[in-house]
């Protein structure tokens, strides 16, 4: 479990740095993603025993019109999971993926009478409460080297062109 979310938490900030920083599109890296599914999905076709079946009774075998609900949503899903990384950031997508999970529970425990929240369910609702309201409160300020800053200002206040710290000739 430690293993896959630390890939998990790897893959959301390579795409987020991709397409905040490199300024991706996010509808295009998010048709990328589907081709790759799609070359995966084409070795399990080939060597699983589902695709085996696949084969032999066809892709639409037993399908009707509600197998399309799920597909829709999920391709839906895929493009808002992009968008959401490029304009929100991977860490408010998880923020919106756990309140999400939360709210599903609270719903079901009132529309089903015989669910219940647990404990376990109740503590981690208020551990997920409680890092929202801290990053929302204490947001990230990325602070400036002061080295650099003097290395800027020293250039600018001489006016001299530090080329491998000399003047250049026309300043001679």
């Amino acid at each position: 479990i430690m293993i896959a979310s630390f890939l998990s938490g790897l893959a959301g900030a390579i795409t987020q740095k991709s397409l905040q920083v490199g300024n991706r599109n996010a509808l295009l890296f998010t048709i990328e993603l589907c081709a790759a599914s799609i070359l995966i999905l084409l070795v399990s076709f080939i060597t699983s025993e589902d695709g085996r079946l696949i084969r032999e009774r066809g892709f639409f075998d037993e399908w009707t019109v509600s197998t399309i609900i799920p597909i829709l949503t999920n391709s839906a899903g895929g493009i808002l999971v992009g968008l959401v990384i490029k304009y929100a950031g991977t860490v408010q997508k998880g923020f919106a993926l756990i309140f999400g999970i939360l709210l599903s529970g609270v719903v079901q425990s009132i529309v089903d009478t015989n669910k219940t929240l647990s404990r376990e369910e109740v503590a981690g609702g208020l551990l997920a409460a409680v890092s929202l309201w801290m990053h929302s409160t204490y947001p990230y300020v990325e602070q400036k080297h002061h080295g650099e800053e003097r290395a800027h200002s020293s250039v600018a206040e001489t006016g001299t062109n530090t080329v491998r710290g000399r003047k250049s000739r026309k300043e001679d």
